[in-house]
């Protein structure tokens, strides 16, 4: 009987410490709860979307031993795609779940040391669980923006530790300028690190690394206004920043380097050059929208955005009026942000998740602010007017945001029975049918490597094939002009299916005669898309 009790006592004490627990992290737990509910119907989504086949595709062929940006290409840092190394797409959604609820608990975190409210980080926090969560922005599909911002969380976390950081937001930072302690040192190249390997993960997140640089960059601009500091003494205070500055850049390019090194340790750095690295600036030069007039067009040039986000940033630096610390930063990092995600000025809804997390910074100063706005009146305005600059190119770049109601109302249906699995999963994509058919044929013939001549990597990610050529979409094989070494891989690796989508209008030339002469198909079987079976095969 006493051991009952002591172990009735131990279980009531275990409970009560339980409970103060999630009582002291009851907003942790809710912004939790409302990730995981809204991210249910994100497991039973089927192969649909175009990027995320893509990496699930790379993936495939980097456990098979494809060296990457050599045997198999895709023009994105290495990361995303080693990320993308498992099993299938169920796992690669269960990765992004995790990624984003640590993400969003460092998010939460980070906020309650700039706001020193946990009221406004809260509402903060919610604005980033919703805009990362739901369809709107794509924030349903792991998309690199997410894991990069896990990175970047990461790498803010322990800035978050240095003297410099807490001393900006404390309105010393001049003190943090002068220390140079070893711990200093350790976390701005750990921060540094974090942020590299954001960059390892998408190109533009070397934005959200200008984002933290400018932490140090706004506390020695406060200084160069103060007219109180003889020119000896900011002279010192600036060889200081300096010095700050190189470590954090050290910390960001440890892991570039090392990636470097590892592509060309494995014979391809030349590969990852021309496609991980420099394809980007072409990248971002190659699409042109039609815009409503040249002056507009020249304000989305890279030199006019550029002109623009620098302007910014030096009235934010430079302000006659005194700006919060924290509105600096959040305001700050909201421009550099908005920058990256219009760098190509394509209209893509996922690319403007790199504002969320300046943005869900914003809201809440301009919101507090509304109250005072008397004495805060610029942080107001300007706050609202990069809401608004945001608003204006979406609306300029015709960015058209995906239906939430539709999505959560479809799955509704779907788990009420109203409608069948089938009708369910091709409501996402009119390939998906077909492609699930295929790859019955593909899995009967046991081929791990098939062609596909059109734009449907969701085929190769579904049955878990690598493509006979070193690209996994027909756009980039048209953009490198590479039909001949394409075709030369096909023949010499005479695949025993290939598919030749209904929706791929350009020529493919010697394809056809080969078909003609290797394989057989029958051409109404599939709606989308036609198989072809090579004659030999048994």
């Amino acid at each position: 009987m006493a051991v009952f009790s002591c172990t009735l006592l131990s279980v009531k004490k275990l409970f009560f410490k339980l409970d103060k627990k999630c009582e002291s992290n009851l907003e942790m737990i809710i912004l939790w709860f409302v990730t995981l509910i809204l991210r249910i119907p994100n497991f039973f989504e089927p192969y649909w979307y175009g990027d995320e086949a893509i990496y699930l595709t790379l993936g495939v062929g980097l456990r098979n031993g494809l060296k990457l940006y050599t045997d198999i290409i895709d023009h994105k840092t290495p990361l995303i795609y080693y990320l993308a190394m498992v099993p299938n797409q169920f796992y690669f959604r269960l990765l992004n779940f995790f990624w984003m609820m640590v993400t969003t608990a460092l998010f939460f975190s980070f906020a309650k040391k700039l706001f020193k409210d946990s009221t406004k980080a809260f509402i903060g926090s919610l604005i980033f669980v919703l805009l990362t969560t739901l369809p709107w922005l794509e924030g349903h599909i792991p998309n690199g923006e997410l894991f990069v911002m896990g990175f970047v969380m990461v790498g803010l976390t322990f800035l978050s530790k240095t003297a410099l950081f807490k001393h900006f937001f404390d309105k010393n930072s001049e003190d943090a300028l002068v220390k140079n302690e070893k711990k200093e040192t350790l976390w701005l190249i750990v921060s540094g690190i974090f942020m590299g390997l954001g960059i390892l993960t998408k190109v533009p997140a070397l934005l959200d690394f200008g984002a933290a640089a400018l932490i140090g960059w706004f506390a020695l601009s406060d200084l160069i206004i103060q007219k109180t500091k003889d020119l000896k003494e900011k002279t010192n205070l600036f060889k200081k920043f300096i010095t700050k500055s190189l470590t954090l850049f050290a910390g960001v390019m440890l892991p570039i380097i090392g990636s470097i090194v590892y592509f060309v340790a494995i014979g391809s750095g030349k590969d990852y050059l021309d496609y991980g690295l420099l394809y980007n600036i072409r990248y971002s030069g190659s699409w042109q929208p039609d815009f409503p007039s040249a002056f507009v067009g020249s304000l989305f040039s890279l030199p006019g955005k550029a002109l623009i986000m620098i302007t910014i940033v030096l009235a934010l630096s430079f302000a006659r009026k005194k700006l919060s610390p924290v509105f600096k930063f959040a305001a700050g990092w909201f421009i550099l942000a908005l920058f990256a995600s219009i760098l190509s000025n394509r209209p893509y809804p996922h690319y403007l998740l790199q504002v969320v997390p300046a943005f869900a910074l914003l809201v809440p100063i301009i919101i507090s602010n509304i109250g005072k706005i008397k004495t805060k009146f610029r942080e107001v305005f300007l706050g609202s007017f990069l809401i608004a600059l945001s608003a204006y190119v979406v609306l300029v770049l015709g960015v058209k945001p995906y239906s939430t109601s539709e999505y959560y109302s479809q799955f509704f249906r779907f788990v009420s029975g109203e409608i069948t699995n089938e009708e369910y999963d091709h409501s996402f994509n009119f390939l998906v049918k077909d492609n699930y058919d295929v790859a019955k044929i593909i899995s009967e013939t046991g081929t791990d490597r098939i062609f596909i001549w059109g734009t449907n990597p969701m085929l190769y990610a579904l049955s878990q094939t690598t493509p006979t050529s070193r690209f996994t979409v027909s756009f980039h094989i048209k953009d490198f002009k590479d039909h001949a070494r394409t075709l030369n891989q096909i023949k010499e690796e005479e695949p025993r299916i290939i598919v030749v989508m209904k929706d791929e209008y350009e020529e493919f030339t010697g394809l056809e005669s080969y078909l003609d002469a290797n394989y057989y198909s029958n051409d109404t079987q599939f709606e989308t898309m036609t198989v072809y079976l090579r004659q030999n095969t048994n």
